[in-house]
């Protein structure tokens, strides 16, 4: 077990499953008084800041715990966030797409908005990863 968690990559996937059920329920808070895509927005922005803060801790923490390590907290955040709205553009493309076209079936088109938030999500993970590990927190960016 302690083998499969070396993989920064599967450290980054947990934490952005962590990330999504953080977006899920603030888009599903945010939704109550907002409409969807106002909610969504906003939900992204708690979701990343909180992946940005566990990256740090978990996925690369070796990089934090470097003693060459210059890079301020600060900038780092700004990085990351940055990365994520890059990442985010496709993420919300899927979203709007899947939005435009709702299922005939009326259980369905209830869970829809939650529902088409995957696919962009996974789009995300992939470049929001490549970001963090070659940009972000990449030891030779440290």
């Amino acid at each position: 077990m302690r083998r499969i968690f070396k993989h920064t990559f599967l450290r980054f996937a947990i934490v952005g499953g962590f990330g999504f059920l953080v977006d899920l329920t603030s888009m599903v808070l945010l939704s109550i008084w907002l409409p969807h895509l106002a909610a969504r927005s906003i939900a992204f922005w708690v979701a990343a800041s909180s992946n940005w803060w566990w990256n740090r801790s978990i996925t690369f923490r070796e990089a934090k715990q470097s003693h060459t390590h210059k890079k301020a907290a600060a900038l780092q955040f700004m990085q990351f966030l940055g990365g994520s709205v890059v990442a985010f553009i496709p993420n919300w493309g899927c979203y709007l797409i899947l939005m435009s076209q709702p299922p005939a079936n009326m259980t369905l088109a209830l869970l829809w908005p939650y529902l088409a938030m995957v696919p962009g999500i996974l789009v995300g993970l992939v470049l929001n990863y490549a970001f963090s590990r070659f940009w972000v927190f990449s030891p030779a960016k440290l």
